[in-house]
This record gives C-alpha cells, structure tokens and sequence, in this order.
C-alpha cells in the first residue's frame, strides 16, 4: 500500500492528472485547431502544393481521431463477457496507431501556421488515449 507522501504516491498523482488532461483534451483540441484553421486568411500567394499539405495536415489528424472513437466504440471489450480476444484486438488497433503516429506528427508539423502546435499535441493525446485504453482493457 502507498503511503500519500511517499515518491511513488506523488508520481501516481502526476500520472492521474496527466491522464485525466489527456483523456479530455482531444475533442477540445480539434476544435481549436479547426477554429484557427479556417478563420486564418488564404494568401493568393501561396502556392497551391503547401495549400493542399495544409488542408491534408488537418483532415489526417481528425481522420486519426475519428478513427480511434469509432474504435472505442465498436471494440468491446469485457474479458468475462467476450474472452480474451478483444484484448488482443485492442492492443493490436493500439499498437497500429502508435507505429503511424510518427508520420502524422511530421504531416501536423507541415500544417497551417497557427494550428502547428496544437495539432501535434492533438495527435499525441489521441495516441496517449489509446494507450490508457489499452491498458485499461
């Protein structure tokens, strides 16, 4: 048992609050990103290749998104009910979307000025709520 002024007492905290945060901020986040992204102005300037890098950018963080609700939604997962075989469905969806991750933060990198920052971290906590997830199941 943990005493609460223990090392490993504080850490648990730290874990609880940064998940809870994690957990909360992606629906919260996508809307941010999309409200600075279409309120920014269109240069006529600017080439038309970094325009659509831009509009991919944002479309793949929010298709990474919405994929992973409409996985937590249709992966049940109740080892008493449905076995073990939701588990390894749930950690084999979660380990996919940690291997692309890499590649969607670099496209989010390459997104709109103003939307850089907060869609890499959109895309981080949606990658840290499959995680907790995962390890829930």
């Amino acid at each position: 048992m943990l005493r609460p002024y223990s090392k490993w007492g504080r850490m648990s905290l730290l874990f609880n609050a940064v998940s809870l945060v994690s957990l909360l901020s992606p629906p919260f986040l996508a809307f941010f990103v999309w409200k600075i992204f279409l309120q920014s102005p269109t240069h006529l300037e600017k080439p038309q290749w970094k325009t659509i890098v831009e509009w991919i950018a944002i479309l793949s963080a929010s298709g990474l998104f919405v994929v992973c609700v409409i996985a937590f939604l249709t992966i049940p997962c109740d080892v008493g009910r449905y076995g073990w075989g939701c588990v390894a469905r749930w950690r084999s969806f979660s380990g996919g979307i940690v291997r692309v991750t890499p590649f969607f933060v670099v496209l989010a990198a390459l997104g709109r000025r103003g939307t850089r920052i907060l869609s890499v971290l959109w895309i981080i906590a949606v990658n840290f709520d499959c995680l907790m997830v995962d390890m829930m199941a």
